[in-house]
């Protein structure tokens, strides 16, 4: 008798085990993908430009290059660069997302 209680035993938990783990880090896993999201879109709102200084790094940080002029407009910069191919590129720094617009 206590053989098959011992397999009874066995089989119910192998039972268990199987089913309930993967919900179990399932949850957790949609937990840190919502987390990381979160935490994205926060890092997002967070970046406020405040200086043609600050828009004129964010500008030369993406696209390299020297920077000629900045332009302080309602809603952000205007940024002129030229690159290290001589092309000159103007682009738009928001100043409320730090998003950068144009080319």
């Amino acid at each position: 008798m206590k053989p098959v209680l011992s397999l009874i035993i066995i089989l119910f938990t192998t039972f268990m085990i199987t089913f309930s783990l993967p919900t179990v880090a399932q949850g957790s896993f949609a937990a840190t993908i919502s987390t990381i999201k979160a935490n994205q879109q926060s890092s997002k709102q967070q970046v406020r430009i405040k200086s043609t200084k600050q828009a004129a790094q964010l500008a030369q940080r993406r696209f390299g290059g020297k920077v000629l002029k900045v332009k302080a407009k309602k809603s952000g910069y205007k940024v002129k660069l030229i690159k290290k191919d001589g092309h000159i590129i103007s682009i738009f720094v928001n100043a409320k997302s730090g998003k950068i617009n144009g080319r």
